[in-house]
């Protein structure tokens, strides 16, 4: 005969209830805790165990064990098991098991364990073990985690481990280990990426793929870097002094990586107009090709703004304007330090920024000294 201890059989199985009604716990229909039900109604503070089905609680609510089905909570609902299904919050939902399903949070999602599906929340969607699938936050996504595939943010995406996928930011995206897909952000770093970042401002320790910013800063780099600096531990640094037959005086720093090419230049003096007094702000982007030990040629497109002083006569363009050339120049180094360059192209000139605006184009020769 085998004797069974009623407490050990009430531990082992806790009991159920299909319907749990709950003003403020234990003021309810079943004020056990550990309760499992399929329904549960509370007021101001619900607590149960496991809960498969549906619950709606208007302030606050505690599952003790998982859940699966579909919640409705007020400000707060905190799940110690796992979680699946559809969940929706006005402010804060804690989930210390893994989950998978559908959040949505007025204020903030936070999950102790790895999430599979999808979040959004007014503010701050938290996970500390990873997810998988897609964050939207008002202001910040932060994964502790492995992290992919989409993270969107107003502010911030933080992934602190590996991250596949998108991070699209109006502020930065951070992701501190290996990268692979898109980040894009006024300010994105990445650690070891492959795939592409655009951005003002584009960080990496290892980069593979493309670039596209003001600044791009790599420490090791393979790919396209389309941006005005690009600097990466084995760049090149160039000043540069020349004159042209559309800007008289010109000085402009040039970056080199893997043999892509960017120029970034002042001018004064408007030599194909009156307005001699006119100022330049120009940016060139192309492709250096190796000629010998001491030689090199560039081929290159770029864009000039120009910004005429005012002129009492109206014969002369008194709006800023703007220009866009395609260059073919030479470099030959004098020694370590000084190159002689020069080259031409063409350049088409434009009268002023609308879309009626009237073009000129001339041929375009230029010549002077790089300081390494």
């Amino acid at each position: 005969m085998m004797l069974v201890c009623p407490g050990l059989a009430s531990a082992a199985h806790p009991p159920h209830h299909p319907a749990s009604l709950q003003i403020f716990h234990p003021i309810a229909t079943s004020s056990d805790p550990e309760t499992s039900t399929n329904v549960r109604l509370s007021l101001l503070f619900g607590r149960s165990g496991h809960i498969h089905g549906f619950d709606a609680s208007a302030v606050a609510s505690v599952t003790g064990g998982d859940f699966t089905g579909l919640q409705l909570t007020g400000l707060y609902s905190r799940i110690e098991g796992s979680f699946e299904g559809v969940s929706f919050n006005f402010g804060v939902q804690n989930h210390l098991a893994p989950a998978t399903g559908i959040q949505f949070a007025g204020l903030a999602n936070f999950h102790q364990d790895f999430f599979a599906g999808a979040q959004l929340a007014g503010s701050l969607n938290y996970t500390r073990k990873g997810f998988v699938g897609a964050q939207f936050s008002g202001l910040m996504n932060l994964n502790d985690g492995y992290g992919g595939y989409l993270q969107v943010s107003s502010v911030a995406n933080v992934n602190v481990k590996a991250f596949g996928g998108v991070q699209i930011a109006a502020i930065m995206n951070f992701a501190g280990e290996e990268t692979f897909g898109t980040q894009i952000a006024v300010l994105n770093y990445a650690g070891q990426m492959e795939g592409a970042q655009i951005g003002l401002v584009n960080m990496s320790e290892e980069m593979s793929g493309l670039q596209i910013g003001v600044v791009n800063i790599s420490h090791r780099f393979e790919g396209l870097p389309v941006g005005v600096v690009n600097i990466t531990d084995d760049s090149k640094l160039q000043g540069l002094a020349y004159g042209s037959n559309l800007s008289l005086y010109n000085v402009g720093a040039r970056t080199v990586v893997n043999k892509w090419s960017s120029i970034l230049s002042l001018g004064y003096s408007d030599q194909s107009s009156y307005a001699v007094n006119a100022g330049f702000i120009g940016w060139h982007f192309g492709r250096q090709f190796s000629v010998g030990e001491k030689a090199a040629l560039t081929l290159d497109a770029g864009y000039l703004h120009i910004i005429p002083k005012d002129y009492d006569d109206p014969a002369i363009n008194d709006n800023p304007h703007f220009a866009m050339q395609m260059r073919l120049f030479a470099y030959y180094g004098l020694g370590k330090t000084v190159a002689l360059v020069a080259g031409g192209g063409f350049s088409t000139i434009f009268s002023e920024y609308t879309t009626h605006a009237r073009s000129q184009t001339e041929g375009h020769v230029f010549g002077g000294i790089s300081l390494f």
